[in-house]
């Protein structure tokens, strides 16, 4: 994306309108279905060719599901879901799977995946599938699956379609999508990720070793009544947050060139983020959001160490930090929280947010941005799961 010329009449919000309210949230995703493969039940087995379906110990709470295809055999565990309960809604499915040498066979849907095939009242037929391959230990996938309103059959479909390998498929849930807040896709400015196993090799999350974020939850997550998309490591090279410049890390980027798009107008904005190495006695800006509107204007949104912003290592509540979600490796803290922005102009669409740091005081990091639409209709599904770039795994980017 090229950089947008420069605006005119800017706005400077600074700190002004920037509070923390985190109320109630009145419109909730309705669960369609939660199966943790302890028994058959409803499901159905499928195999043509040399393959095997089975329900064995080792998921991750109790049984899971296991498939296994040799020589290219389609096996699938099938369920019908209710078409009175699906039709005209944007249906999430999340589940936890494993995988281990799954290859792709001679087409490119022959893999490991969790599928949805869709006929409708005209005898059209849709499908709609969340692929994998490779060995990967348990992860969350998602899949996110807008049903006709004339569907006549919906059915859901996990385990490996022509291609070759094993699978185990766990924690499966299925519910209608629906959203209170719009969660924003970071994926074009994500330039880091969860993990760092080792302090000053030059790789991983911060280059300076555990506690890291490897125990985030991913995907749609829910903290404190907001809404958020945490992007998973699988996707996108591996890049699943922001880190920016600060003190101790000033070879990174101060400015993320790249845009986050937004193109809606809203009422508040939600950011979950942290700051490395952060001294709160500071009370100096380390991270800044820039939003460009509509009509071109501009205003930055500034987050002060110790007040909108809080420690990652030593995480609690600030006047305008939540700590949102937090755990413990080898007796260290580590968490993050959630800044809540106040927008003045929630008439008027946000086209884009950009990010930057001034370089010279803490490492902030984003996770996630949500957005509280400016407009929203009860019972409407909320948005689709960002999409997920599929890509090959490589060594994340040298610090």
């Amino acid at each position: 994306m090229k950089l947008m010329p420069a605006v005119q009449s800017p706005v400077k919000c600074g700190i002004l309108f920037l509070a923390v309210l985190f109320l109630p949230c009145p419109v909730r995703a309705t669960q369609m279905l939660s199966e943790n493969f302890e028994s058959r039940g409803a499901w159905q087995e499928h195999v043509r060719g040399k393959g095997s379906i089975s329900l064995v110990p080792g998921g991750v709470h109790g049984k899971c599901l296991k498939t296994v295809s040799e020589a290219q055999a389609l096996v699938y565990y099938s369920l019908k879901l209710d078409p009175e309960k699906v039709r005209g809604k944007s249906i999430l499915i999340r589940c936890k799977v494993r995988i281990r040498d799954v290859v792709r066979g001679p087409k490119v849907y022959s893999t490991a995946k969790i599928h949805v095939g869709i006929r409708t009242a005209d005898r059209r037929t849709l499908n709609f599938a969340t692929r994998f391959t490779g060995t990967a230990d348990w992860s969350d996938k998602f899949l996110a699956v807008d049903v006709p309103e004339d569907a006549q059959e919906v059915v859901l479909d996990l385990g490996i379609q022509n291609g070759t390998g094993t699978a185990w498929y766990d924690d499966l849930t299925v519910d209608d999508g629906v959203r209170e807040q719009a969660v924003l896709d970071i994926a074009s400015v994500a330039n880091s990720n969860f993990h760092d196993e080792t302090p000053g090799d030059g790789f991983g999350f911060l280059d300076a070793g555990p506690p890291d974020l490897s125990a985030l939850p991913l995907g749609y997550v829910r903290f404190r009544n907001v809404d958020f998309y945490i992007r998973t490591p699988a996707r996108n090279f591996g890049r699943t947050c922001v880190v920016l410049a600060g003190r101790k890390r000033p070879q990174l980027p101060k400015r993320i060139e790249t845009v986050i798009p937004v193109k809606m107008a809203v009422k508040r904005l939600f950011f979950l983020q942290a700051a490395a190495w952060s001294d709160p006695t500071r009370q100096r800006p380390c991270l800044q959001y820039t939003l460009r509107f509509a009509d071109g204007r501009t205003v930055d949104i500034p987050m002060r160490e110790g007040i909108e912003i809080g420690s990652l290592w030593a995480p609690k509540d600030l006047p305008g930090w939540k700590l949102a979600w937090e755990t413990a490796v080898d007796g260290r803290k580590v968490g993050v929280g959630i800044a809540e922005w106040q927008n003045p102009r929630p008439d008027v669409p946000i086209s884009w947010i950009r990010l930057s740091s001034p370089g010279d005081a803490a490492v902030p990091v984003v996770l996630a941005i949500s957005a509280d639409p400016a407009k929203k209709t009860a019972g409407k599904p909320g948005p689709a799961v960002p999409v997920e770039r599929s890509t090959k795994r490589r060594r994340p980017a040298k610090r």
